[in-house]
């Protein structure tokens, strides 16, 4: 099976507008709007792009620490879609209150 077939929505270029988090990891929240190309009809809820190196892939359950420009904001993993080994993945989160 060819990789070709498979078209990853996460651009492969880092966005300027991308925040970093505590792991060094760039993160930039995805606006669905019907007239991009990667639009899918299943995008309801809170999604982020994420572009990161050595396999520090997010996991399912981790907590996402923002350093700058989220303004202290902690997030939740609550999904991770990656195709094969890219070092970039959509992540559906949530955001983590501490009680």
């Amino acid at each position: 099976m060819s990789r070709r077939k498979f078209r990853s929505p996460v651009p492969r270029k880092v966005s300027k507008d991308a925040i970093e988090d505590t792991d060094d990891r760039k993160w930039l929240k995805k606006e669905p709007k019907e007239s991009d190309d990667d639009f899918f009809t299943a995008w309801d809820g809170d999604y982020w792009y994420v572009w990161f190196r050595d396999n520090v892939c997010p996991e399912e359950d981790e907590i996402i620490y923002f350093d700058h420009g989220a303004k202290g904001t902690t997030f939740k993993v609550e999904r991770v879609y990656r195709l094969y080994d890219e070092k970039r993945a959509v992540v559906e989160m949530e955001v983590y209150k501490d009680t």
